[in-house]
Order: structure tokens, then C-alpha cells, then sequence
């Protein structure tokens, strides 16, 4: 019996160091997140946003936009982000469910240059002890793009042409035409939107380009 008595215990710590040798003491744990997935699945099953871009535009520089979201019924609150070019340069909350937003960044001073500016809005459910929930697997996104002033140049570009036996009855090379192309002036740099000039190009062809 004594034997019995020692030899059980013993086969039992033997067993349990050849287990942990073998890596068979390994523990199999369900991680926290998961039960935090399983309820923001729970709080997010079925909600909606939708948001909208009412105006956006640049002056001076800064890139403004505005506009209005609304959350389903399980929603009371909205996280916004808001990207140029599909970098985000900002995000923000609000509570409620519905209600406008306002979006203004500088330095957006490039003149001709047109950007695109997105809205990605995510209904959230906040609950009576403040735990705030987003749900990302529902967002709605509204984009629009807006442009800075032209550039104060343009280029040179063909807009008509003339036959001068037609326009005056006579060569081309008969007067002087004003204000007159630099030579080969397609695609040339020119000082102002909207100037013009006049190319002979023969006896009987004349150009006209404007700054464009």
C-alpha cells in the first residue's frame, strides 16, 4: 500500500514534467477583444449614417466645406473624418442624431490645382455610462473636388484661323497684324488669361491664338 501511496503522486509530477517539455501544458485563452467584437457587433447590427457636402471651396488659400449627417434609429452620435487628396487631416465627434459639420484647413495656395475633399462618416452608439462605440463597418462617405484660382499665365493655343484672299482680299504679308505671336507660339508661356495674337504662317493662312 505504501508503494501505492508514493507511486501515484510520483507518475503524476512525471507526467506533468514531460507535458511541459513537450509543450503540452499550453493554455488555449479567449483574448478580451473578442467579447469587445461580439458586443460592438451586437450595438452596431442594423445602424446607419448618411452625410452630405452642402458647399466646399478655397479662398486665399484654405480648403472650407460643410455639410449635414443623420444617424438610424440605435445610433446617437457620429465620428467624421475628413480627407484632401486621401490624406486625412482631421476627425471629430458629435452627439445626437443628426446635425451639421465644418471643415476648414489652410494651405491650399497652389493656383490651378483642383484637390478632392472626402467626408467618411461612422455611426456610434454611446451608452449610459459614456462607453463610446464606433462602427466602422458601416461608414458612409461623400466626396467633392475643389480647384484654386487659375494661375495668372496660361499658354499660347489656336482658337482660329484665317484665309487672308477671304478676310481682306489680298496676301497676308500686304500688313502687319497686331499684336503679333512669338515665332511657334503653341504651347508657349504667355503673360495673361485671355490676351490674343496673330501668326502669318503663309500668303494665305493666318492664325489667331489666345492665352489659355
Amino acid at each position: 500500500m505504501q508503494h501505492r501511496l508514493v507511486r501515484a503522486p510520483l507518475c503524476s509530477l512525471l507526467s506533468a514534467l514531460l507535458l511541459a517539455a513537450c509543450g503540452g501544458t499550453d493554455v488555449v485563452s479567449t483574448p478580451a477583444e473578442e467579447a469587445l467584437g461580439t458586443q460592438e457587433a451586437a450595438l452596431c447590427s442594423g445602424v446607419t449614417v448618411s452625410t452630405s457636402i452642402s458647399g466646399a471651396s478655397i479662398y486665399q488659400g484654405e480648403l472650407a466645406g460643410s455639410g449635414s449627417w443623420t444617424v438610424s434609429t440605435g445610433a446617437n452620435a457620429v465620428r467624421l473624418e475628413y480627407y484632401v487628396n486621401n490624406t486625412l487631416y482631421a476627425s471629430e465627434e458629435r452627439t445626437g442624431t443628426s446635425g451639421t459639420w465644418y471643415f476648414s484647413y489652410t494651405g491650399f495656395s497652389a493656383c490651378g490645382t483642383t484637390y478632392g475633399f472626402q467626408v467618411k462618416a461612422y455611426p456610434m452608439v454611446i451608452d449610459s455610462a459614456g462607453n463610446r462605440t464606433t462602427c466602422y463597418a458601416s461608414p458612409n462617405t461623400v466626396s467633392q473636388n475643389v480647384s484654386t484660382d487659375p494661375c495668372p499665365g496660361g499658354v499660347w493655343t489656336q482658337t482660329g484661323a484665317e484665309n487672308c484672299y477671304d478676310l481682306i482680299m489680298a496676301s497676308c504679308y500686304t500688313r502687319s497684324w497686331t499684336p503679333s505671336c512669338p515665332a511657334s507660339p503653341a504651347g508657349k508661356a504667355c503673360p495673361s488669361r485671355g490676351a490674343y495674337c496673330w501668326q502669318v504662317v503663309n500668303a494665305s493662312t493666318l492664325r489667331e491664338y489666345t492665352c489659355q
